[in-house]
């Protein structure tokens, strides 16, 4: 059975990690050489995950109770529940169901006299045109955050030049994985600078607890294999445990609200994250024919957003079907264990979003580069034969 997702880590990578988990280099020099790598004149700022520099950077705005932020509805659960963490009301915007994109007329209703940011998301590996908002944006002294931490297309992009934060992450289920890590890209000299400082007064991760992802990894990495992967299937259904809420709990980030989101980045992590960010676009070039494949042997009454998306690095295949539960379970029996995501419509008093409410249903297709291509054209076409 081919799992829902392996991770995009080589064995060599994950002996390195091992090895700087041992032996930790020199943490400034660590972070240095992750700043080195992403290669940018604007303020670039290593953190534990994208929640801990999201979390940053609110810390280091003054913006007081009672302001209001914007966010793209689709999204986390994580974020919006940080920005109410600082005192600020959360305000939804719906996505189009086809395209996870917001429509700028819907942002423009959305803001009003305390609006300090917007928060807009490039889902499932598309990228979004975010220009339009900004412009917007721009001409009401807004500030644009982009969360670009399902769309890492290498260290080239670093989002909207103009946009305030972009925020990329290399948790463990992400392309280029360093088992955890974000790499923020601050537009603004000064908040950079508070945010260092404030990152510099954090405690560091334990590097034990690294260690302890890492030997995670290494068994789910060798889990993948399908033959391996269908007799852990197998074996999580026979004593009742739910797979789905176990691969999401193996893989899972630190929590908002617990001191583990205010921590800086070990050593070891930090040395991982430098060397997956040396491979520059390599481990999104190598997604990309697979991911064309699998999109093309969906049918096109198949629901599948960002299905037109350009530039694309197909991080998920997401499909928004009638009956979840149903999608699943054909597939499973066709050696596909597709899966929920842990995406969540975004809440706001009065405001309803469908789109969104719809995407965060979707049941995520199995796809890995290194899946074979019959085997692609063999999931679109059950896929397509399903939602016929």
């Amino acid at each position: 059975m081919w799992p829902c997702k392996r991770l995009d880590l080589a064995w060599s990578d994950w002996r390195f990690a091992l090895r700087r988990c041992l032996a930790p280099p020199d943490w400034r020099q660590a972070a240095e050489a992750v700043e080195r790598a992403w290669g940018s004149e604007r303020g670039v700022l290593a953190c534990l995950n994208v929640r801990s520099a999201f979390d940053l950077y609110l810390g280091a705005r003054p913006w007081a109770p009672g302001d209001e932020i914007v966010f793209s509805a689709l999204t986390v659960p994580d974020m919006p529940a940080i920005a109410r963490g600082h005192g600020l009301r959360v305000v939804p915007v719906d996505v189009d169901l086809d395209t996870g994109a917001w429509r700028t007329d819907d942002l423009a209703r959305a803001l009003g006299p305390k609006t300090r940011a917007m928060v807009l998301t490039h889902p499932f590996g598309a990228r979004l045109d975010v220009a339009p908002a900004v412009d917007l944006a721009r001409g009401r002294g807004i500030e644009i955050i982009e969360d670009c931490a399902q769309a890492y297309a290498g260290p080239a992009w670093r989002g909207h030049p103009e946009c305030d934060l972009a925020l990329f992450s290399f948790g463990s289920m992400k392309t280029a994985t360093a088992l955890g890590g974000a790499v923020a890209h601050v537009r603004d000299p000064e908040t950079f600078e508070r945010m260092r400082q404030c990152r510099a007064r954090q405690p560091v991760q334990p590097t034990a607890a690294f260690l302890r992802r890492v030997l995670v990894a290494g068994a789910l990495k060798g889990a993948g294999n399908p033959r391996v992967y269908g007799m852990l299937a197998a074996a999580l259904d026979a004593v009742g445990v739910n797979r789905e809420r176990w691969a999401h709990r193996m893989t899972r980030n630190a929590r908002p609200g617990t001191a583990a989101l205010r921590q800086r980045p070990c050593a070891a992590l930090l040395a991982l994250l430098a060397r997956r960010l040396a491979e520059g676009d390599a481990p999104v070039t190598r997604r990309m024919a697979p991911g064309r494949t699998l999109h093309e042997a969906l049918g096109p009454a198949v629901c599948l957003p960002t299905r037109d998306a350009r530039p694309h690095t197909y991080w998920m295949v997401p499909v928004v079907v009638p009956d979840a539960h149903a999608c699943k379970e054909v597939l499973r029996r066709g050696g596909f264990d597709a899966m929920s995501g842990r995406l969540c419509a975004v809440s706001g008093e009065g405001v309803d979003v469908p789109g969104a409410a719809r995407l965060a249903e979707a049941v995520h297709l199995p796809f890995d580069p290194d899946m074979p291509l019959d085997e692609l054209v063999r999931l679109g076409e059950l896929m397509t034969r399903l939602d016929a």
